[in-house]
């Protein structure tokens, strides 16, 4: 019962100290993730970001899922990134 409730508090721990800069987040959408990283200083391009957040099926990157960001949608197709609309 101790170690349940040491795990769970070091679980909570570790993901309340997430910030925009360590990654992407569970359950986050493409969209969210995209917003996020566009917004920050990491990322200076589409392209490095919608490469960070493609999500991976063993090594093979999924289209982005960009139903209802037209904005991202644009930049999708400009730097020739798959995406579903």
């Amino acid at each position: 019962m101790i170690k349940k409730i040491i795990l769970s508090g070091a679980a909570f721990l570790l993901l309340g100290a997430c910030n925009p800069e360590m990654g992407r987040l569970p359950l986050e959408s493409d969209v969210g993730c995209l917003r996020k990283e566009l917004s920050s200083d990491m990322h200076l391009s589409f392209q490095t970001a919608a490469n960070f957040c493609q999500k991976n099926d063993h090594g093979v990157p999924l289209p982005l899922n960009l139903k209802g960001a037209l904005d991202l949608q644009v930049q999708a197709e400009r730097a020739n990134i798959a995406y579903i609309n």
